[in-house]
């Protein structure tokens, strides 16, 4: 599970397979449910797959891919009526409910089903063990229009979790493992002609931003990571994002920059040429300091200008997590600025935050509660089984604890009175009573104001994927009358942020 980021009964079952153990028949109502949606989605795959005609084979040579990578990533096509995919899964038996359930087929208004995926470029989106999960699919040029998106991915479901998957990751583990670099593409083509041109170690991401999960999976396999992005504004704004947030997470980054719009345009217009494009890769610092020029020598800047950039490129020094990388950045930024090394560590210290936490909080922010949650409440149930009084005040609040600790206040209350008598003889517990009160007081506090932050963000979600207006305003009301309450426990706005 924890190598190669698994949900429990997907390594259960892999390790079966492996020990020639059949499960299936007593798998639970989830391992069931989870098997339903591998087999609807290979089949969907194998549908998309016998669609793919000559036309659709012919544009995606012209875009550059030739016909063993097509094969070899097994695309397809999803034909343009409305329903053809999910007769086909009906015919062979399945139940519409199931269908539903894997994201391949929708309700209308009217009752009838129509597919999810139609007259588009179908990307089989795979799990670290080449399973199908999900699918991107691209509109066919001729029927792009404004209301029609470009790109649509699949629902999220039990199987698919785009922030949690990496388009390529089954076929490049091994590489990625040998080198112990990653290089991260923007999308499925530009994943595909860089494999396609020897590039054996890259991934991409299907449709959103780097996010810490997935980092956490290439982080058991590489200690570098190369970005390669679009070279368009939002391909730059993703790069910063990136490189931002794996730094704090103790990733080696390089930029690799093209003069193409993208990775795939570079490939197709040099072939052969990426790999010695990656190898000449700038580092971190170097891509910050071109783009934030910290000298008028070169372009006519005004010292407001310069200031201004050299704040932003402490900003990003202060988010780096390796102390010796900071050192190096702080060197390299001082032969940039000519200003001495000492004065530019007082600047960056003087900030309050790195301008990069702004920018890569809302991907932290769970890990960041939920820790902060179980540590607060590691600490009121100390207090609380050394004080009764604490311990009946914690448990009129008990349902602000994570589970696990809501469960072990109940299952020491029947022995609560030996429990103080111990951790008054160990002296776990602060002497002064009157400020282990206010502590307690202030810990209950906090207890209460991750509860309702975990409730807020959980509740934001359910506003994002709420499609009928009425359930949309109902969840909307629910939102403010949660922040009002993160309002009266004495949280600022800023706050919420952290």
């Amino acid at each position: 599970m924890l190598y190669e980021n698994l949900e429990f009964f997907e390594a259960l079952r892999i390790l079966a397979e492996k020990a020639g153990v059949a499960i299936q028949k007593t798998a639970g109502v989830d391992q069931r449910r989870y098997n339903v949606l591998y087999a609807l989605n290979e089949s969907a795959k194998d549908f998309f797959q016998s669609r793919l005609n000559p036309e659709v084979g012919n544009y995606l040579q012209e875009r550059g891919l030739n016909k063993e990578t097509i094969k070899e990533f097994e695309i397809g096509f999803a034909p343009v009526g409305p329903d053809s995919l999910t007769k086909h899964l009906l015919t062979a038996g399945q139940p519409i409910a199931s269908v539903e359930d894997a994201g391949l087929t929708l309700k209308t208004e009217r009752g009838n089903y129509w597919d999810r995926f139609r007259g588009r470029i179908m990307f089989p989106i795979f799990n670290a063990f080449g399973k199908t999960v999900g699918f991107t699919g691209r509109i066919l040029p001729e029927l792009e229009n404004d209301k029609t998106p470009k790109y649509l991915n699949s629902p999220e479901t039990p199987i698919f979790n785009k922030s949690r998957l990496l388009f390529g990751i089954h076929k490049s583990k091994n590489a990625i493992r040998e080198s112990r670099i990653a290089v991260l593409a923007e999308g499925q083509m530009d994943f595909l002609m860089l494999w396609q041109d020897g590039v054996k170690n890259a991934v991409a991401t299907s449709g959103t931003a780097l996010t810490i999960d997935h980092l956490k999976i290439l982080r058991r396999l590489a200690d570098g990571l190369i970005v390669s992005l679009d070279n368009d504004e939002a391909g730059q704004a993703a790069t910063e994002r990136a490189i931002d947030l794996a730094e704090a997470n103790d990733f080696v980054i390089k930029v690799a920059k093209f003069g193409e719009k993208d990775p795939a345009d570079f490939v197709k217009n040099h072939p052969g040429k990426i790999k010695s494009a990656l190898e000449t890769a700038l580092s971190a610092v170097a891509y910050y300091l071109d783009k934030y020029p910290v000298s008028g020598k070169d372009r006519k800047l005004s010292l407001g200008e310069i200031k201004k950039n050299l704040r932003i490129v402490l900003g990003k020094i202060k988010n780096v997590s390796s102390s010796v990388e900071r050192g190096q950045w702080l060197k390299e930024l001082e032969k940039r600025s000519g200003i001495g090394e000492n004065l530019l560590l007082e600047e960056m210290e003087a900030l309050k935050t790195g301008v990069t936490r702004e920018e890569i909080e809302s991907e932290v922010v769970a890990d960041q509660v939920l820790s902060r949650q179980e540590r607060i409440a590691d600490q009121l149930l100390n207090l609380a089984f050394s004080k009764k009084e604490f311990f009946e005040e914690l448990s009129r609040h008990a349902d602000f604890l994570p589970e696990a600790h809501r469960q072990t206040l109940l299952a020491e209350a029947k022995d609560l009175n030996d429990i103080i008598l111990l951790r008054s003889s160990l002296s776990l517990i602060e002497k002064d009573e009157s400020k282990a009160a206010r502590q307690f007081k202030e810990l209950l506090r906090q207890l209460q104001l991750e509860y309702w932050k975990i409730k807020r963000k959980i509740k934001m979600e359910e506003m994002n994927q709420a499609k009928d207006e009425k359930i949309y305003q109902q969840l909307l009301e629910e939102f403010n009358n949660i922040s009002s309450t993160i309002q009266s426990l004495g949280i600022s706005p800023i706050d919420l942020r952290n």
